[in-house]
């Protein structure tokens, strides 16, 4: 491919990188486990050692997602909650130095949504918002035809939006986070809360609640009912507020789609400002595991 751009996307659980173009061609993507890593010297030897066996010769710039606060003007990790050591890490200067590349750092969510506008399921719209479903609860918005970032880059947070007053306590430490309630690791955390058989549900993670839901047990489908519900609660404030009306489900708790979407719905159609109501577009998001890679190679193709 000419005029490549590589996309790494950094999440708590896995490393993505491979090289796109601008038309959203994507090359062999490389897997890495971000737990095989315990600081950010490590994880740089071995980005390193993979991208200089890339043609560099081919390779414009390296774009490069991560999930939390990243101050995008000084390319550093202001706040990275699933990944602690890359806290105030200067991840754009050491790669810069590594690599002789330059380099874009971007929130992972802004990442997705920006692959989702650019090539997937937002394509051709001028406002979207996009959720990522996963481990966390991340977002993106692009308004008027541009991410938008807030006034000092760490927009986008929907994921910390309260919506239930004094409720479950998030990994951020806030009390009633959507991520506290619509996330992978709050769906494992709320049925071992509501599991009257005590150890029995204790190790459940979310493919073995998806299952018992699936299967008709009544404790996991309530679990992605909830689920659903306060999804609906938080992209309902979002429609009355920014008056945006389509929206982008994406990360990996979105194939659960068929239990959590009738919920979500009913929630979102009863919160909406009446002018609203029957106006709001949900759309799955298309780009799978690809869209963080793809999103952030393009954000450096447009703005450096």
């Amino acid at each position: 491919m000419e005029g490549q751009y590589i996309g790494i996307d950094m999440g708590g659980t896995n490393i993505r990188l491979g090289p796109v173009n601008k038309e959203g061609k994507v090359g062999d993507l490389l897997y890495l486990s971000t737990k095989e890593y315990s600081s950010w010297g490590d994880l740089l030897i071995k980005l390193t050692s993979v991208i200089k066996e890339m043609d560099l010769d081919r390779i414009k710039a390296l774009g490069v997602a991560v999930a939390g606060g990243v101050l995008i003007s000084k390319g550093i990790m202001s706040y990275s909650p699933h990944i602690k050591w890359l806290n105030g890490v200067p991840i754009k200067e050491s790669l810069v130095k590594a690599i002789g590349l330059p380099v874009f750092l971007e929130n992972d969510a802004n990442a997705v949504t920006y692959g989702e506008w650019m090539y997937g399921a937002g394509k051709g719209l001028s406002s979207i918002i996009c959720l990522t479903l996963g481990s966390g609860v991340g977002g993106g918005i692009i308004l008027n035809k541009n991410l938008h970032r807030g006034e000092h880059g760490l927009g986008g947070e929907i994921g910390h939006m309260c919506v239930q007053p004094n409720g479950r306590v998030c990994r951020c430490g806030k009390k009633g986070c959507l991520e506290a309630y619509s996330s992978a690791s709050a769906l494992s955390a709320i049925y071992r809360e509501r599991n009257q058989d005590g150890e029995a549900g204790y190790h459940l993670n979310p493919v073995q609640i998806y299952e018992r839901a699936i299967a008709g047990e009544k404790l996991a489908l309530d679990v992605f009912t909830a689920f659903g519900e306060h999804l609906g609660i938080a992209i309902a404030n979002l429609v009355n507020v920014l008056s945006i009306h389509h929206y982008v489900i994406a990360g990996g708790v979105s194939h659960a789609w068929e239990l959590f979407f009738d919920p979500f719905v009913k929630t979102l159609e009863a919160n909406l400002f009446n002018p609203h109501r029957g106006m709001v577009k949900v759309l799955r998001g298309q780009l799978g595991d690809k869209a963080g890679v793809m999103g952030v190679a393009r954000l450096a193709a447009d703005y450096l």
